[in-house]
């Protein structure tokens, strides 16, 4: 049982150092350099203490998200300006801007390692620090190979083709015209990911789902209609993200 007893001592720790570090900060607010000081001595304390995370998986995996998260906010009191935090556990996310939080909603987020004919793919949403990317009106939808594949499906040979020319809203017309059968020989589906779309990383995108409370994606960050509208309007390119 020795390892319950490291497990339980680490996490206590970890409370210490957060109730700690959150005292000194707010006592030395006006002393950048002696906050500095601060930060290093908690990024070394923290390193030491992954260093001790029980074998146990349930256990590692808490401890690493209390970990994760410790870390990040720990950055996350150096931002002034507007910045967006996601809880992927909570399933919640949070639009801060210093201190305050001026926004926040419900989110659907990766599903983890899935396994269909015989290959494994990982859609777990990355955790991090991240930032807005591009923001994209109007967004396509570009299908990976996993979606036929998923489907048990082979994926097409060759794929049906917009007539040139298009506009959105009349690429979004041609797409519903087609039959059940030929839209699954479509590769790029506009409108599916709704009018707006943020993108954080690479295939890592926050826009429209229907479902969007807990792992329900391939890796991006579902929200509603209302909300990815919010953070189009409220979060610039170059925002920081943390996903944790």
């Amino acid at each position: 049982m020795l390892w319950k007893v490291i497990a339980l001592s680490s996490f206590i720790l970890l409370i210490v150092l957060c109730v700690l570090f959150t005292l000194n900060y707010f006592q030395m607010k006006n002393d950048e350099t002696a906050r500095n000081i601060v930060l290093a001595e908690l990024l070394a304390r923290v390193d030491s203490l992954e260093n001790s995370i029980s074998q146990s998986k349930g256990t590692e995996l808490l401890l690493k998200y209390n970990l994760a998260r410790l870390s990040l906010r720990m950055d996350m009191l150096r931002q002034k300006g507007r910045y967006l935090v996601i809880d992927r556990h909570r399933s919640h996310f949070w639009v801060r801007e210093g201190d305050a939080i001026i926004y926040e909603g419900t989110c659907g987020v990766g599903k983890g390692k899935l396994r269909f004919l015989g290959k494994v793919f990982d859609f777990e949403t990355p955790a991090g620090k991240f930032s807005i990317v591009e923001k994209l009106k109007n967004p396509w939808w570009f299908r990976p190979d996993w979606f036929w594949r998923e489907k048990g499906m082979k994926v097409p040979d060759k794929f049906i083709q917009y007539p040139p020319g298009v506009t959105f809203n009349e690429a979004v017309a041609f797409y519903n015209s087609l039959s059940d059968e030929d839209k699954l020989r479509v590769r790029a589906v506009p409108g599916f990911l709704g009018k707006y779309a943020l993108k954080i990383a690479d295939g890592i995108y926050i826009h429209y789902g229907s479902v969007r409370r807990g792992p329900v994606s391939h890796g991006c960050i579902r929200v509603s209609e209302k909300d990815v509208e919010t953070l189009y309007k409220l979060l610039d390119e170059g925002a920081p993200v943390y996903v944790y």
